[in-house]
């Protein structure tokens, strides 16, 4: 039980992935081996939505380092907590509007700095004159 919370907590906190863990790389048996599920069982997930490999010139699926992590978040959710495939989606999506919201707000905060700067740097002036 603590291995999935210790999973979760670490996919929730690296999300924000960098650019290199969104690079398609490995192909489906190594994925399936980092994993450790099956191959046709990414398959099936894959039809269910919960991940969206990448596809090579030749349609060979790639999976990303992040696609790797939501697996093993997938793995931890339904093997170690219980949770079926249907709380498993929902926890998914959760996860995606809390990174969302977490952008969003992000992108609010700079605004507001830019803002409150901008108006500190137009009282600065007004002062000097």
């Amino acid at each position: 039980m603590d291995e999935a919370y210790q999973i979760l907590s670490r996919l929730l906190k690296t999300r924000q992935s960098a650019a290199s863990d969104l690079e398609p790389r490995y192909v489906i048996s190594v994925a399936a081996r980092m994993v450790g599920i099956e191959a046709h069982t990414l398959r099936y997930y894959e039809r269910l939505g919960l991940v969206r490999p990448g596809r090579s010139g030749g349609n060979t699926r790639l999976y990303s380092q992040d696609d790797v992590d939501q697996l093993c978040c997938v793995k931890a959710l339904m093997n170690d907590l219980r949770v079926n495939l249907a709380g498993v989606e929902l926890a998914l999506q959760l996860m995606q509007k809390m990174e969302d919201v977490e952008r969003r707000f992000e992108e609010m905060e700079e605004r507001l700095r830019r803002l409150m700067g901008d108006g500190m740097d137009s009282d600065r002036e007004s002062k000097e004159r």
